[in-house]
């Protein structure tokens, strides 16, 4: 069972890569349509909100909780430094996408809120 579950993994990760690829790829290598690009929007949206949201979120036991947790942790973390990395580049070139800072305030706020709430109880 453990082989189909990494297998799936694989799967979903290369059809996210590929239709993230279409969606931010240059018009000379492809070039949708209004209609091919909302579809491309929907769908990209959709699978990173199930493998977000949903792909292994129910844990059956310690081990798997602690996996989870520390996986979590990682993504947080890479996620963060992405990000930064993204607001230095796109500040020195004067492009800065609004997306950017308010994603990494958002990430941090929760981080902060949920820790505050955390130890108080």
């Amino acid at each position: 069972m453990k082989k189909y579950k990494s297998l799936s993994d694989v799967i979903l990760l290369i059809g996210l890569s590929v239709i993230s690829f279409f969606a931010v790829a240059e018009d000379s290598i492809t070039m949708p349509s209004s209609m091919q690009m909302a579809l491309l929007a929907i769908v990209l949206a959709l699978l990173a909100a199930f493998l977000t949201l949903l792909w292994r979120e129910n844990p059956r036991d310690e081990r798997e909780a602690q996996n989870q947790a520390l996986a979590s942790r990682l993504a947080y973390i890479i996620g963060s430094i992405v990000l930064i990395v993204a607001l230095v580049t796109q500040s020195l070139q004067h492009e800065l996408d609004a997306a950017v800072p308010v994603t990494l305030f958002a990430m941090l706020a929760t981080k902060l809120l949920v820790q505050r709430f955390k130890d108080g109880e």
